[in-house]
């Protein structure tokens, strides 16, 4: 997924505000692997609260989020250079820690 403060906001409507996605990445899968981009980029916590009022958190979801942020910035550092390392590295750590 490519969840992230860039490409997501609002529209009201008769029937009240609809979130709405801009430029979403089409993917089959965990629904959680969308959430991956969206930690690393930051997004409010009252977006993960409203998600996961729909979406409830299942178990081992913390660790899982850690996998899915990993694969993001180790994307960005192919893509955009070594300025996306140290992020890569911080979530690696945490992984390990995490056993």
């Amino acid at each position: 997924g490519d969840l992230y403060q860039g490409n997501w906001g609002s529209i009201d409507s008769s029937s009240g505000c609809l979130a709405t996605v801009f430029d979403p990445a089409c993917y089959y899968g965990h629904a959680e692997a969308d959430l991956g981009i969206a930690h690393m980029f930051g997004m409010p916590p009252a977006f993960f609260s409203a998600y996961h009022s729909e979406m409830p958190k299942q178990m081992g979801f913390d660790k899982r989020r850690l996998v899915y942020e990993l694969h993001h910035w180790l994307n960005h550092v192919n893509i955009f250079g070594v300025g996306y390392s140290h992020g890569a590295s911080k979530i690696a750590q945490q992984l390990l820690e995490k056993g």
